[in-house]
C-alpha cells in the first residue's frame, strides 16, 4: 500500500475514533492517549496527524459543522412551517450530536488555549448560529418585534438543552417526536397560554 494511502486511512481513522470519544465522553475526559490506543498507534504518530487534541478537536467541529450546515441549508430551502423546520434541525443535530451542542462547545472552550478557542467560538457561529438564524429571516412567520433573527436562533440552540437531557433516554421514535415537537412548541409559543 502507499505511504500516502496509508497516511490517509490512519488521518481519517483517528478523526473517526476521536470524533465517537468527544461525543461520548466529553473534550475533557478524553486524552489524545485514549485517542491512539483506540486507533491502536503512538501518542507520537497521532501527533504527526494532529499536533495536539485542540487541533484534532476543532477539525472534528469542522466537519460536524460543515454537515449539518449543509443539512440547515436543506431544510431551509424547504416550503414548510418554521416549527417544522426547526423540528427537522432539532432531528439532524440529534442524529450527530449526543449531548447539548451548546454546552458542549462551551465546556470544551474552558479548557482550551484562546486562539483554538476562538476557532472553536467561530465554527459555532457561522456552521450552526448563522444557517439557524437563515430560517427564522427567511420564515414566513414573524418574530417578536424584541426578538431579532440572531436572538432567536441562540435561544433555540440553548433550549435544546433540555431535550439533550431526556431524549436519549427514550425508547421509542415517537415518544422523541412528541418530546421534541413539544419543546419547539415552547421555543415558538412560550408557556403561557
Amino acid at each position: 500500500m502507499k505511504k500516502e494511502t496509508v497516511f490517509e486511512i490512519t488521518h481519517q481513522s483517528i478523526l473517526e475514533t476521536a470524533k465517537a470519544l468527544f461525543l461520548a465522553n466529553g473534550y475533557k475526559n478524553t486524552s489524545t492517549r485514549d485517542i491512539a490506543k483506540a486507533v491502536n498507534i503512538t501518542q507520537p504518530a497521532l501527533y504527526y496527524h494532529f499536533s495536539n487534541k485542540e487541533v484534532l478537536f476543532i477539525e472534528i467541529n469542522k466537519q460536524i459543522g460543515k454537515q449539518l450546515k449543509h443539512e440547515i441549508e436543506q431544510i431551509q430551502n424547504e416550503t414548510d412551517s418554521l416549527e417544522n423546520q426547526l423540528i427537522n434541525c432539532t432531528n439532524a443535530l440529534l442524529n450527530v450530536y449526543h449531548r447539548d451542542i451548546f454546552s458542549f462547545i462551551h465546556q470544551s472552550a474552558a479548557e482550551m488555549e484562546q486562539e483554538n478557542k476562538q476557532q472553536l467560538f467561530y465554527i459555532l457561529n457561522d456552521y450552526y448560529l448563522k444557517p439557524l438564524q437563515a430560517i427564522f429571516e427567511t420564515s414566513q412567520t414573524q418574530l417578536n418585534s424584541k426578538v431579532s433573527s440572531k436572538k432567536a436562533a441562540q435561544f433555540y440552540l440553548m433550549s435544546l438543552s433540555l431535550l439533550f437531557s431526556t431524549v436519549h433516554q427514550l425508547s421509542t421514535e415517537k415518544e422523541r417526536s412528541e418530546q421534541i415537537t413539544e419543546l419547539m412548541d415552547m421555543v415558538l409559543h412560550g408557556v403561557i397560554s
